[in-house]
C-alpha cells in the first residue's frame, strides 16, 4: 500500500463523482429529516447563507437538494435553539460550533488588522460603546431596536444607522453572535451568552492557519490550497501557502492527488483516501 504522500491518480469521472457524493449530492439524497440536516450541514463544510429570497433561501435550497423531508425549522432547530453551528464572516456562512475556536482566531485577526472594521471602530466608537450596554442590558438586541430617528444616519452596505455598523462590527470581531433570526433578521447576543465557555478560546495563530487550509480542501472535495489571503483574513504568499501544503502533506492530513486532464497539484482528506479508491 503506497504511502499517504504518495500521489493517488484518478480519472475526471471519478473525480467529478467524489466531489458531488462529498458535498451529499450524487447518486442521490442520502440523509432525511433532523439527523440528516445536521450531517448535511457538516458535510458543505460552509453552509452559505443570503438573504435574498427567489424561489427559497439559499440554504434552504442547498438542504432540500440533499436532505429528504427537510424543512426549514430542521435548519433553525439545531442553529438556534440546539447552538450546534454558527455563522459568520464577511462571506456569510454557517459552521458546526466546535470549531469556533479556529473562528475566533479570524475574528481576532479582523478586529486588529482588517482597515475597514479599524475605520469602524474609530468612527462608531460611541455608538459601539452603546450598543454594548444594550447587549449587558437586554440580553439580546437586533437592529430594529434602535429607533431610526434617533440615530445618525449612515451609508452602509452594513445598515442604514450606526447602531447596525456597530453591530455588525461587534459580530464579525467576536464580541457578539447570532443568537436567532427573526424572518432573516439577525438578532444578537453578547458571545459567552452563545457559545459553551470551553470553545471562546481561540488557538494560536499557526493552529488556525493550519486548520483553515485543511477545511478549504474538504470544502473542495478535490481541491487546491489557494486564496489562502482571503480565507486567512491576512496576506499570505506563494511560499507560505506552500509551507502550509508540505506541513499537512508531512503530517498525514492531506493526500496528493492526480486527476487526469487537470492541471496543477490538488488534495484529499487523508480520510477519504479509503472513499476515493
Amino acid at each position: 500500500m503506497p504511502a499517504m504522500s504518495d500521489t493517488i491518480t484518478v480519472d475526471q469521472q471519478t473525480a467529478r463523482r467524489f466531489i458531488l457524493g462529498k458535498q451529499g449530492l450524487w447518486p442521490g439524497r442520502r440523509w432525511a429529516g433532523l439527523s440528516g440536516t445536521r450531517a448535511a450541514t457538516r458535510a458543505v463544510e460552509h453552509l452559505q447563507l443570503d438573504p435574498l429570497v427567489i424561489v427559497a433561501r439559499s440554504h434552504d435550497l442547498m438542504l432540500h437538494s440533499r436532505v429528504a423531508d427537510y424543512r426549514p425549522e430542521h435548519f433553525d432547530h439545531l442553529a438556534y435553539r440546539r447552538r450546534e453551528f454558527f455563522d459568520w464572516g464577511g462571506w456569510l456562512a454557517v459552521r458546526p460550533m466546535e470549531e469556533l475556536p479556529y473562528w475566533r482566531a479570524l475574528m481576532l485577526r479582523s478586529r486588529n488588522h482588517h482597515p475597514d472594521l479599524g475605520r469602524t471602530a474609530r468612527t462608531y466608537a460611541e455608538a459601539l460603546d452603546e450598543v454594548r450596554v444594550a447587549l449587558r442590558e437586554r440580553g439580546t438586541v437586533s437592529g430594529r431596536d434602535f429607533a431610526a430617528g434617533d440615530r445618525e444616519a449612515v451609508t452602509s452596505y452594513r445598515g442604514s444607522k450606526d447602531t447596525s455598523v456597530a453591530l455588525y462590527y461587534l459580530w464579525r470581531t467576536g464580541e457578539a453572535m447570532t443568537h436567532h433570526r427573526d424572518g432573516f433578521e439577525r438578532v444578537y447576543a453578547l458571545t459567552e451568552t452563545v457559545a459553551p465557555a470551553h470553545l471562546l478560546e481561540p488557538v494560536s495563530e499557526a493552529q488556525a492557519d493550519r486548520f483553515h487550509a485543511r477545511k478549504l480542501v474538504a470544502f473542495q472535495g478535490i481541491g487546491r490550497i489557494g486564496a489562502l489571503s482571503f480565507w486567512l483574513s491576512k496576506r499570505v504568499t506563494a511560499v507560505e501557502q506552500r509551507v502550509i501544503e508540505r506541513d499537512l502533506v508531512n503530517a498525514g492530513e492531506i493526500v496528493p492527488v492526480a486527476v487526469e486532464g487537470w492541471r496543477g497539484a490538488h488534495y484529499i482528506l487523508a480520510g477519504d483516501v479509503g472513499l476515493l479508491r
